[in-house]
C-alpha cells in the first residue's frame, strides 16, 4: 500500500512538474489570441473597451475600397507580424513588426513628429489629359497616428489577466485529477 501510495504521489509530482513546464506556452498562445480579438473587435480590451479611433475620411485622398475596411487590416502584415519573442519559465512576450514593419509601434503606442518620405519617380496627369514625368524627391511631413492598441501585458488588461488565471487554475485541475 505503501509503496503504491509514493509511486501515486511521484507520478502526480511529475505530471504537476511537466504542467508548470507546458504553463508559459499554453499562456503564449493566450495572449497571441487576445491579440488577435482586439484586431477582430477594432479596440483594446483593458479595464473597458475602448474602441479604436476610425479613420479620416478616406474619400477625401484615398481610395472608395478604404471605407469598408477594418482597421490596421488592408494588408495583413502586420497582424501576422505578432509572434510569441520571448518564452521563459517565468516569462512570456508578444511583439509585432520588425525590419520590413516598422509602423508597427507608432500604432500600438501612437507618434506624433516629423518624418521624410521617399517619394519614386512617376507620371501625373495634367487637367488637359497630358502626362508629366515627376522627378523622384523626398518631403518631410507632420505625421500623427491615433493610438490603436492591440499588444499589451496583464497588468494592463484585467480581461487578459482574468483568462490566464483561469488558463492556469484549468490546466493545474486537470493535472490534479485522478
Amino acid at each position: 500500500m505503501a509503496n503504491s501510495l509514493e509511486e501515486i504521489i511521484k507520478k502526480r509530482k511529475e505530471r504537476l512538474a511537466q504542467t508548470f513546464r507546458d504553463l508559459p506556452a499554453i499562456c503564449g498562445e493566450e495572449m497571441l489570441n487576445f491579440t488577435f480579438e482586439n484586431f477582430e473587435k477594432e479596440g483594446w480590451q483593458g479595464e473597458t473597451f475602448q474602441e479604436w479611433p476610425k479613420r479620416k475620411n478616406p474619400t477625401k485622398w484615398g481610395k472608395e475600397d478604404d471605407t469598408g475596411r477594418k482597421l490596421l487590416q488592408k494588408t495583413l502584415k502586420l497582424k501576422r507580424s505578432i509572434r510569441i519573442s520571448k518564452l521563459r519559465e517565468n516569462e512570456v512576450s508578444i511583439v509585432a513588426g520588425g525590419a520590413d514593419i516598422p509602423y508597427a509601434k507608432a500604432h500600438n503606442e501612437g507618434f506624433e513628429g516629423k518624418v521624410t518620405q521617399n517619394v519614386g519617380e512617376h507620371t501625373r496627369k495634367t487637367k488637359t489629359g497630358d502626362k508629366i514625368n515627376v522627378s523622384a524627391f523626398a518631403r518631410t511631413i507632420n505625421q500623427k497616428i491615433k493610438k490603436r492598441k492591440y499588444i499589451g501585458t496583464p497588468e494592463e488588461s484585467v480581461k487578459l489577466k482574468e483568462r490566464l488565471m483561469k488558463i492556469c487554475v484549468e490546466e493545474v485541475r486537470k493535472t490534479l485529477k485522478p
